[in-house]
């Protein structure tokens, strides 16, 4: 196998295994499950909450920065970067990034229409309409305190991060900010090589301290950060005319530093320097996949599932649309004791399971009767 070869079987098998892992965010029961504003489970045993926050908050984490990091590199490869590839770029992702974005949060709008239908209203809290130019942006960019077309209850929960109506898309909505600015992030590594991804690496790490928490523009400002680090982490290979995976491999210590950051990182949570131990794990994480999944495709002990592959932007863009009523039809219908932590472990598994197993089938259905559809 090739080096190359080796770098395009690597970045093909990640795709799945962190989808699955960003569904499993999707689906975390460190705080219980809510249904109406009441939160079950959250009277279970330490090993309980210990096994879903390390699958949910701590391994799964890793996902999304490991995307960033791949789509910069991708982004940049081989390829000499100027005006003409600009426009060029900006061409080929308005088809494969704005299209699908606007069309999968127009989906979520009208999947969540489903609140208002006669018969299973009763299950969802209520909702109502209310339209203006405002909030249909909103929508579609940050749909977050009933900031968007469809008003519910307000949350008693803080805000953490700013999420179109259909959330996960947020990695997408930042990404195509990271691609206007490529010109920019093209230059700043050209310049300084690897001491703007190492600047940028420290204001992410001490974002917490420098940004003032509680604001929405500063909340944006947090998560563009973490977008601009890793996406400009992965560029610096491709400018750099690296090959990222056998300079990760570099790092061979990096999964066994990993496991004992894990543990610590799940250990901690709700200490208040956790989050340095978490940004530590996610930067031996992303680096650990790379490692682990990389050899183990060199010793053809795993191979690249063409289906899972090509049906993960699939998986990550439906699955947070149905996984929450899933999760909350099978608790209430199969009354699922939630003070047994083995029902509820098994409630944990089995619903981002099915979940996925479900998109899986969809995606393979479209693309059997509608492929063009399925492309779009």
């Amino acid at each position: 196998m090739t080096n190359d070869e080796l770098l395009s079987k690597t970045i093909s098998y990640l795709r799945f295994p962190l989808t699955v892992g960003v569904v499993f965010i999707h689906f975390s029961l460190a705080k219980g499950l809510n249904i109406h504003g009441i939160k079950h489970g959250l009277d279970n045993p330490e090993w309980y909450f210990f096994i879903v926050n390390f699958i949910s908050e701590v391994l799964a984490r890793i996902g999304v920065p490991l995307f960033f990091i791949i789509s910069g590199f991708l982004f940049f490869y081989r390829k000499d970067f100027d005006r003409g590839v600009y426009k060029q770029k900006l061409r080929s992702r308005a088809k494969s990034l704005l299209i699908p974005f606007l069309l999968w949060n127009v989906i979520a709008i009208i999947w969540c229409c489903k609140c208002f239908l006669p018969g299973i209203s009763s299950f969802y809290r209520p909702v109502e309409v209310q339209l203006s130019f405002v909030r249909i942006i909103n929508t579609f960019l940050c749909n977050t305190n009933n900031s968007g077309i469809l008003v519910g209850p307000p949350s008693t929960e803080p805000t953490t991060g700013l999420y179109p109506i259909d959330i996960p898309l947020w990695y997408v909505r930042d990404l195509m900010v990271m691609i206007i600015l490529s010109p920019v992030i093209y230059w700043l590594i050209s310049k300084t090589k690897q001491w703007f991804v190492l600047a940028m690496g420290g204001i992410w790490i001490f974002s917490s301290i420098i940004l003032p928490k509680g604001n929405n523009v500063f909340i944006y400002i947090g998560m563009l950060i973490t977008a601009s680090f890793f996406f400009s982490w992965g560029a610096f290979y491709s400018i750099s005319k690296k090959n990222i995976v056998l300079c990760f491999r570099r790092f061979s210590y990096a999964p066994i530093a990993y496991i004992f950051i894990a543990i610590a990182d799940t250990l901690t949570k709700g200490l208040e320097y956790n989050g340095y131990i978490h940004k530590a794990g996610i930067l031996f994480g992303v680096v650990a996949a790379i490692v682990v999944v990389s050899h183990l495709l060199e010793s053809n002990k795993i191979k690249v599932n063409p289906t899972l592959s090509s049906s993960s932007f699939f998986i990550f863009a439906l699955h947070y649309l149905f996984i929450g009523d899933v999760g909350k039809f099978a608790f209430t219908i199969l009354h699922i004791p939630e003070n047994n932590p083995y029902a509820m472990l098994a409630l944990y598994f089995v619903v981002p399971t099915l979940t996925i197993f479900l998109c899986v089938f969809l995606y393979v259905v479209l693309k059997r009767y509608a492929p063009s559809v399925c492309s779009l």
